[in-house]
């Protein structure tokens, strides 16, 4: 599994800690921080969304629990990591099928993998039956 990945600019007045991360990368740029398994983020009415990545067979997947788009399923996966081509596509967590957009590709993630994925991300899903009915 590979943690939420954070870049960013840094300044001279920086001196923030990363007390549970990982520096992956440092330079004059940037630097490039692993902060772990879960990160926790905010919205402004103060509800957390929690960020974790998947990696399962080369391909990162994120799912996101609070996802806007109940498309093509809620919940659903996004592929962040991976060949290029599959990069943006979107994974239905009952049919396996991939989709760009609204748009089904007729390309299926097979079922040992696909089976993995739902392992990992079951337990975030708790109320949720998962792989979903189709």
């Amino acid at each position: 599994m590979v943690g939420l990945k954070i870049i960013r600019i840094l300044d001279s007045s920086d001196d923030t800690e990363w007390p549970d991360g990982v520096i992956l990368e440092d330079n004059d740029r940037f630097v490039s921080v692993d902060l772990g398994e879960g990160i926790a983020f905010q919205d402004a009415e103060g509800r957390l969304s929690i960020q974790k990545d998947y990696k399962v067979d080369g391909f990162v997947w994120q799912v996101h629990k609070t996802d806007a788009d109940p498309f093509p399923s809620r919940p659903h996966a996004h592929c962040v990591g991976g060949p290029s081509r599959y990069i943006g596509t979107k994974l239905h967590l009952g049919s396996r099928e991939l989709f760009s957009g609204a748009k089904p590709l007729g390309w299926f993630l097979p079922r040992k993998p696909f089976d993995r994925l739902i392992k990992l991300i079951q337990p975030k899903f708790p109320t949720i039956k998962l792989p979903l009915s189709v």
